[in-house]
């Protein structure tokens, strides 16, 4: 089903099929086969302690205990705990998880309805959304718990909303509702919004409604998570709080970070460690800056600002994730680098689309045939003291610490190993939790 995506796009790229109609029915075709490659990438359980601080927050959600951590993606917890009580999900994180692979579905169809709003061509729009789609990072979060797939979409479409808004005012107000939402599911969205949004308001007389319309859904999401979480009061320390362990620990500010000259490279050049495709990524991105055309500086105002945010204040372990929110700018580039070999574009797109596939593949049949280490190890021992730092799946999985057991659950390796193969797998995901063991105290 991949090769049929790539054939697709490498058919219908080849400079005939210009006409708005044909040009339709390609985008319709290739969103529907790319949506099938989404399945493949559901994780059959959770993995990550963040994954698990999401599951527990739909249980439980207090920003003061981490449920999750601050400042509490309060719209996307909210909507499982909807699904929750309207579908008969197994678990949390099977409702998150469903959010997650729904959202999935639409990022090719966002990619490419941004792209066309920024201005770029017919070939670059279809080519940037494919590359997108199947980049490792953003192809593997679509199938885990994580709000970073659903926020990625969330902004792609609103960004395209609010700049059909400079001379659509229905879209201007949609765009306004779509980026309060996509805020409400991560608030990095208002960064990635704000051009769009000062663009669609300048052009627009219904300026006001658009920011009051804004504003009400922020307030009322955030104020949502701050009375669910003990008040404004409880909830300001623990925002507070949370903001002074990423300065201390997480930020250029930290002492133990490395300097962000060593880091640079983490966040631009390789949030995924795939060499052969990071290489190629790098060099379509300098063809795309040589170039300068309005569609790539406009993505690059858009997505710029929180790529350096990013590469200023977050942990650079998680890269592959936390990249995911600009990857739309790097799949721009590569496209309009791929669209610079004129005849050749539509195979070097599928050369690239192929590489992609290949590469990804085998960590993603690992994440959904498998059962993560931490969830094996404590179903294993039920019973054992649990280390610390396996706490939160513990406790998704109501597992008690047991001080007097003769065995403790741990992660790293021991008696009895449960593991994950780090191959493909370490290059896309953070590397913890591969090895989890159970070992004698």
């Amino acid at each position: 089903m991949e090769p049929a995506a790539v054939n697709v796009g490498a058919a219908a790229l080849s400079g005939t099929a210009t006409a708005e109609g044909s040009g339709r029915h390609i985008v319709w075709i290739a969103s529907a086969l790319v949506a099938i490659t989404r399945w493949p990438a559901l994780s059959r359980t959770l993995w990550d302690w963040d994954e698990a601080l999401f599951a527990l927050a739909v249980r439980d959600y207090d920003v003061r205990l981490y449920h999750p951590q601050p400042p509490g993606f309060p719209l996307f917890i909210a909507l499982a705990k909807a699904m929750v009580k309207l579908v008969p999900f197994h678990d949390e994180f099977h409702a998150l998880q469903a959010i997650v692979f729904v959202a999935s579905l639409f990022v090719f169809p966002a990619a490419y309805f941004l792209a066309r709003e920024l201005g770029a061509s017919f070939f670059v729009a279809f080519g940037s959304a494919l590359v997108l789609a199947f980049m490792p990072n953003v192809w593997f979060y679509g199938g885990t718990a994580f709000s970073d797939v659903p926020s990625l979409v969330l902004s792609l479409f609103a960004c395209a909303l609010l700049l059909r808004g400079r001379r659509d005012t229905r879209a201007l107000l949609a765009g306004a509702i779509v980026l309060g939402i996509a805020a409400g599911f991560r608030p990095q969205n208002l960064l990635i919004g704000l051009v769009p949004f000062v663009l669609g308001v300048v052009h627009s007389k219904r300026r006001i409604a658009a920011v009051l319309l804004l504003a009400i859904i922020l307030i009322a999401s955030y104020g949502g998570a701050a009375i669910a979480s003990g008040g404004w009061s409880s909830y300001r320390d623990a925002l507070r709080e949370h903001e002074h362990y990423i300065r201390t620990t997480d930020s250029f500010l930290a002492p133990i970070r490395p300097s962000l000259i060593k880091v640079a490279d983490d966040f631009f050049l390789r949030p995924f460690r795939a060499p052969a495709i990071n290489i190629v990524l790098a060099l379509l991105a300098l063809i795309a800056l040589a170039r300068r055309r309005a569609h790539v500086l406009l993505a690059l105002a858009i997505f710029g600002p929180f790529a350096i945010f990013a590469w200023l204040y977050l942990d650079f372990h998680s890269t592959s994730r936390f990249s995911i929110a600009y990857m739309p700018l790097i799949a721009i580039f590569a496209a309009e680098g791929i669209d610079a070999l004129r005849r050749f574009r539509a195979i070097a797109l599928a050369a690239l689309i192929a590489l992609l596939i290949v590469w990804t593949w085998p960590a993603l049949t690992i994440v959904h045939r498998t059962i993560s280490p931490p969830i094996a190890a404590l179903q294993f021992a039920p019973n054992a003291l649990i280390d610390d730092r396996l706490g939160a799946h513990a406790a998704y999985l109501r597992r008690e610490s047991n001080p007097n057991a003769r065995v403790i659950v741990r992660e790293g390796r021991g008696a009895v190993t449960f593991a994950r193969d780090r191959a493909r797998l370490a290059g896309i995901a953070r590397d913890r939790y591969f090895e989890v063991s159970v070992a004698p105290r």
